[in-house]
């Protein structure tokens, strides 16, 4: 490997132990206050990568409340980390998108 493949590859570990160790307090934060979320994309499947988002979803029905609720908790953790975030509504899913999102987890 050579020393540009290092760096890169030392810089994508750093992000992906900030992003596991972000998305592990938003769980927790999460579920205290009753939301279910769930990791999916590239994080979810294992793929993480220099440049990848973090996608959360959120299962269940929404309220207007709790959907306010889900993006300020997940916006709180995530605004100083410098990680882009998507956060994904079960309810606004289609069941194949939904299927979609769910395969490949790990």
């Amino acid at each position: 490997m050579n020393r540009m493949n290092a760096l890169l590859a030392t810089r994508r570990a750093a992000r992906q132990e900030q992003a596991d160790e972000s998305v592990a307090r938003i769980i927790e934060d999460a579920r205290r206050h009753g939301l279910d979320l769930l990791v999916v994309g590239s994080l979810g499947k294992g793929d993480f990568r220099l440049h990848s988002d973090v996608d959360l979803l959120v299962r269940g029905t929404i309220t207007p409340a709790r959907r306010a609720l889900a993006e300020r908790l997940v916006a709180r953790h995530l605004r100083h980390t410098g990680l882009p975030y998507d956060l994904i509504f079960e309810a606004d899913l289609s069941p194949d998108r939904l299927a979609d999102l769910l395969h490949d987890l790990v």
